[in-house]
Parts: C-alpha cells; structure tokens; sequence
C-alpha cells in the first residue's frame, strides 16, 4: 500500500494521521479483550507486577531500538542537507572560475551554470519532492562539460585556472550524484516491519492489565500509543529528506541563483 501521500500533508496533519492511528488500534484492542483478560489472573495479586515488568522489558528494549533508527535517519538527513551545501558551494567556485575565462567562453560558462541552478530549482526539486529522479539536467551538465573542454587555454595562469576549473566541476558532478542517489532512499521495508510490529506488539502488552478503574487504563493506553505514534511520525517525516514540509530545501541553490543573476 502506498502511503506517499502522507508526505503531502502538513506535518500536524501527518503527526495526528500516525498518532490517531497507534491510539486507535490501542483503545479498540484494549475494549475488545477488557472482559477476557479479567479472567485471567484470578486471585493471583502478582498478576499485575509480571505484567508491568514485562511492559517495562520489552519497552526498554524497543525505545532503545527506536532511539537507534531515529538517530540513525537524522544523521542521514543531515547529510544529504550537508551535501546539498557543498553542492552549491561546488557550483559557486565553479562560477566563480569561469568568471575569469575570457570571452565567448567566460558568457557561454556563466549562462549554462546559470540555466543549471535555475533547472535545479524549478525543475529537479519538485520532481525530488514527488520521490521522483529527475533525468533532464544531465543534458545540462553535458553541454557545460562540453563548452568547459573545449576551451584551450594559452598562458600558464589560465592553465592553473582551467585546473582548478574543471577539478570544482567533477567535485559537483560527484556531489549532484549523490544528491539523486538519495532522492528514492529510506529505510529498508524489513526495518519498517519491525517498528510497525514492535510498536503493535508495546500497545498489546499494556491490554494485559486489569483495572479496577477503566479510566486509568484508557489513559495508560492512549500515553502509550501516543509516544509511540509520535516517534514513528519522527522516523517517517525523516525518512525521505526530499519529501513532506520536513526536507530538504532548495533555499541555499535559490540563493546562489539570486548572486548569479546580480553579478
């Protein structure tokens, strides 16, 4: 079942989509097994104490396991966000260099970066947002690498210049790589399986527990399923760093833009 369109929504729909969807399973579950479970322990007064330290052992367990995948899909998020820096960065130098080209071939340069950046913006992010790779802007980098080789430099300064030229232009193909690379990346569906299943089986054990007031179990429930819908929100918001309110931006290509066309 795809489940892309949630990345569509704002961020406090999508939290309350997740969240509402743990709290409901928990609740229903709760009500559907509340009279059966009450026959289970019979006199037995330590019923509740195995019940709760199991509670505690799997939940232990599995927050830390969730802790983990967290950390691990912000350090990933924070390095495609990084790498989309250095990218621009890269283009930047790369500008920069060409600006010291002598004409036709310093106009040509400067226009196809230009094209590029602007291609970047309206073109490649919106198609990143939709999970999607885009194709059309390696036409672009062809004809910049083009234009770049077949520019022959004559003295020894404009060696060194066409050096450092065309070293900042593989540096931005390797990163601009990286960045599509990233575009249909996530989490393996094995990990989802087991956090959807472990986050299932935190809400079933709690439905074990016998109340004298059913209050305080619907509260102990919905708490339950609460932060774990939350957590889960967090994985999946991170989880596709292009997609949903919460990704990466094309803020700093827009801004580079913005420097290309005043200078």
């Amino acid at each position: 079942m795809n489940l892309f369109w949630l990345y569509d929504l704002p961020n406090t729909v999508f939290a309350a989509i997740v969240i509402g969807f743990f709290v409901s399973i928990g609740l229903f579950g709760q009500r559907l097994t509340r009279r059966w479970v009450k026959r289970i322990p019979g006199n037995d007064g330590r019923y509740n104490d195995l019940v709760n330290a199991t509670v505690a052992t799997v939940g232990v367990f599995f927050g830390i396991t969730l802790g983990l995948i967290s950390v691990g899909a912000w350090q990933e998020f924070s390095d495609i966000s990084t790498n989309v820096n250095q990218e621009v960065s890269s283009i930047n130098v790369l500008y920069r260099a060409v600006s010291l080209y002598p004409d036709p071939s310093r106009e040509l340069l400067k226009n196809s970066l230009k094209e590029y950046v602007h291609y970047a913006i309206h073109e490649e992010w919106p198609s990143q947002q939709k999970g999607i790779v885009p194709k059309g802007g390696t036409a672009k980098v062809t004809d910049f690498q083009k234009a770049l080789y077949a520019f022959e430099p004559v003295s020894e300064s404009m060696k060194a210049v066409h050096a450092e030229t065309i070293a900042a232009f593989n540096e931005t193909i390797r990163q601009r790589r990286s960045r599509l690379q990233s575009v249909t990346g996530g989490l393996p569906s094995t990990l989802w399986l087991v956090v959807i299943f472990g986050s299932l089986l935190n809400l079933v054990i709690p439905w074990l527990l016998v109340y004298d007031r059913q209050f305080m179990q619907d509260v102990t429930i919905v708490l339950t399923a609460a932060t774990i819908g939350l957590l889960v929100f967090l994985m999946a918001a991170m989880d596709y760093p292009f997609r949903g309110e919460f990704s990466v931006t094309p803020e700093s290509f827009e801004l580079l833009y913005e420097r290309m066309k005043s200078g």
